[in-house]
């Protein structure tokens, strides 16, 4: 049975300069305890997790939505992330954005690197509201509707998915960030070989998509079993697509 959403979500909050401009980072807090994982295939993003973190991850995107603040980020990194479950390479922090609150561009990213894993001591706690997600998923025909007939233009619907700079963004207008969260939120009603994925993206690029996976955590056990029997001492390195393969083939990890 899937567990009900918790509509009061407590995170972290500090202040950091990225690129010249003061940023609010929120995070979640060290009691948290999903994980989650990223990677690039197929030209694709991918954000991967649990089901209980995609839960979460609906709840953060749904947060983000409404957030008045500016140049308010989320940012979800060590310990939260570890190495994907297919063949172990290390996974890139997740920032979530919402594009109302001002610019997150390439050099703002860059420059946040530099202060992960987050290290500096936290500022105080926010505590965000989603109640709004729970009724939008008990009816979200209805939802889908109400959120077509406020869209008045496309400038509304961009959205930004980008892990060239080390980190993987998700960005979009408050509108793409709730479509997102209910998406996200729904998965796992459909299952095949074990996953329930979601593109974040829909004008053909595809260059996003979240997957949950069952058995998350075994099989990133499994996958770093497997790399540290093939490659003795990489496990914080980039292997090459053909050693990735290897492992795939030695796992026979579906891709």
């Amino acid at each position: 049975m899937t567990e009900p959403l918790v509509e009061r979500l407590k995170v972290h909050r500090r202040t950091l300069v990225l690129d010249r401009l003061d940023y609010t980072v929120l995070s979640p807090r060290p009691d948290s305890a999903q994980r989650f994982a990223t990677n690039l295939f197929h030209d694709t993003w991918h954000v991967i997790t649990s089901d209980t973190g995609g839960r979460l991850l609906g709840r953060i995107l749904w947060a983000m939505a409404f957030q008045r603040r500016p140049r308010t980020i989320f940012v979800v990194d060590v310990p939260f992330i570890g190495p994907n479950p297919f063949d172990a390479d290390p996974s890139s922090p997740i920032v979530i954005v919402n594009n109302e609150l001002g610019p997150f561009g390439r050099d703002a990213a860059g420059a946040l690197i530099q202060f992960l894993p987050l290290k500096r001591p936290s500022e105080g706690t926010v505590t965000l509201q989603t109640r709004g997600l729970d009724r939008a998923l008990e009816d979200i025909k209805g939802f889908r509707q109400r959120e077509r007939d406020a869209w008045p233009s496309d400038h509304q619907q961009r959205r930004w998915i980008d892990g060239e700079n080390g980190v993987v963004v998700l960005a979009g207008p408050p509108p793409v960030l709730r479509e997102w969260a209910v998406d996200v939120s729904s998965l796992g009603q459909s299952w095949y070989e074990g996953q329930s994925s979601e593109y974040l993206d829909y004008s053909g690029s595809r260059s996003g998509e979240v997957q949950i996976l069952e058995a998350f955590s075994e099989r990133v056990r499994s996958a770093m079993s497997e790399r540290q029997r093939l490659f003795p001492g990489a496990g914080n390195s980039k292997l090459t697509e053909e050693d990735r393969s290897r492992i795939w083939s030695a796992r026979s990890e579906p891709q």
